[in-house]
């Protein structure tokens, strides 16, 4: 492995040569392709049509072309500086995959990112051309091969997490501030905290339309998106959200890319040192994210429910263990070890997967019908094998796909056993994880895998 990343005071990544993909980007590659999503059998369009015998064929067809997916790794030190980044995307014009170059910045170079359009991915090849109507960047047209980013369903609260965060540090928005969920005198009224932890360990949806209608309200929508554009997370953006609710989260309409959303991450893990510079010469350090802000996302995105995308302590013993994270003792009951917090039918024994768990993964993920997506900051476990790093997935990947050796199915395994999303995605993020206990090895940063310095 190469020296770090960072050179003076300014975070230095040099964009690579086209084809020319480095160690960790060639990785990533290899890892997606082992899975080979390609091979992925399609439940069909229609979330309703399937879950409910007679209703889903005998034998699922194939997917028609490989999900649109972006893939994000950032390897860090014990101390939270950057080693290396990579970034790779794939779709029906890319089915074995292209890794991008990225900038000082680690922005990704040479990609034209556009709208998510569920009926353009439904028409791979006989789609009408892109105009600068489907970017999705503000501005004038960036040159670049055309990518149309996934939807990124619940990850994107991560981005409302993240400003209440910030705007709680700086007291926009105290933590004790109650906001009731809806206008009528008997709506439940909680304190920002609460709906906040709700949103996040949980996914709760109605926990997320209450913050979004108190923030729309008092003009902190449009701030959010100036501030995370301020940062240089350019495709970190929630628009077209009701004000009188909160609801309706179109596809489309909120983006976030992997490579942005792996930043921000990089940001709440804290470090000494310069971040990135923006290209309107802006310097982003640990600092723009307050302390108290910083704990209070670590804290909340360690305590996440759902291990069954990147990691699988959810699904334990079933497929891939993906990223081998503990599940948080506070979801699972006493005395079946099972996980309690959400309406899945898990119903497995967590306990023996929490034993053999090596990392904390503080992360958040998303799953829909069409969609599915996990992002967050990997640490290792005192005593385990050393490893750090921020990852992030977004992809056309979720819970109508099934692998392949559920095709033949009249009920769909999300409603028999909790399966919602293939064991293919944990099985690229377990590929990576070994590969990073390797890297940490190769360059000796396992003498930092605890953190040296305060954040």
């Amino acid at each position: 492995m190469g020296a770090p990343l960072v050179v003076a005071l300014l975070l230095s990544a040099a964009p690579r040569a086209a084809g020319q993909p480095d160690d960790l980007a060639r990785e990533l590659l290899a890892a997606v392709n082992e899975a080979d999503l390609g091979a992925l059998a399609d439940a069909g369009a229609d979330a309703e049509a399937c879950p409910g015998a007679p209703f889903c064929p005998l034998v699922l067809p194939r997917i028609a072309a490989v999900p649109h997916l972006d893939l994000a790794v950032i390897r860090l030190d014990g101390d939270g500086r950057a080693r290396e980044a990579a970034e790779v995307l794939f779709d029906p014009d890319a089915p074995r995959g292209i890794a991008i170059a990225l900038g000082p910045d680690l922005a990704p170079r040479g990609v034209r990112f556009r709208r998510w359009s569920l009926d353009r991915r439904e028409a791979p090849g006989g789609a009408t051309p892109f105009t600068d109507a489907d970017d999705l960047l503000p501005g004038p047209a960036r040159p670049g091969r055309d990518f149309m980013e996934p939807y990124p369903a619940s990850l994107f609260k991560l981005l409302v997490a993240f400003h209440v965060a910030r705007r709680s540090a700086d007291g926009g928005l105290p933590l004790d501030l109650p906001i009731a969920a809806g206008p009528l005198p008997e709506a439940e009224v909680q304190p920002v905290r609460e709906w906040l932890g709700r949103m996040l360990t949980l996914s709760d949806n109605a926990a997320t339309r209450v913050l979004l209608r108190w923030l729309h309200g008092h003009g902190e929508v449009d701030r959010m998106n100036r501030d995370l554009a301020a940062l240089g997370l350019a495709t970190l953006r929630v628009d077209g959200t009701r004000p009188e609710d909160g609801a309706r989260w179109a596809p489309g309409e909120i983006h976030a890319g992997a490579m942005d959303v792996a930043r921000l991450l990089w940001l709440v893990a804290g470090g000494p040192g310069v971040r990135w510079r923006t290209p309107a010469g802006r310097v982003v350090t640990s600092a723009d994210l307050p302390d108290r802000a910083r704990t209070l996302l670590k804290d909340l995105l360690a305590e996440q429910a759902n291990h069954d995308v990147l990691s699988s302590g959810s699904l334990c013993g079933v497929g891939p263990a993906g990223i081998p994270a503990l599940v948080p003792d506070r979801w699972l009951e006493p005395a079946t070890g099972a996980e309690g917090a959400v309406n899945r039918a898990w119903r497995r024994d967590v306990r023996p997967c929490n034993a053999a768990a090596e990392v904390r993964f503080l992360h958040k993920t998303g799953l829909t019908w069409n969609y599915a997506s996990d992002a967050g900051i990997v640490e290792s476990l005192p005593g385990a094998p050393c490893r750090r790093y921020v990852i992030a997935l977004v992809a056309s990947a979720g819970t109508r796909y099934l692998d392949p050796e559920r095709e033949a199915v009249t009920l769909h395994p999300c409603a028999v056993d909790g399966l919602c999303v293939t064991r293919r995605l944990a099985g690229i993020a377990e590929r990576i994880d070994r590969w990073m206990v390797g890297a940490s090895k190769a360059d000796r940063t396992g003498a930092g895998c605890a953190p040296r310095s305060p954040p």
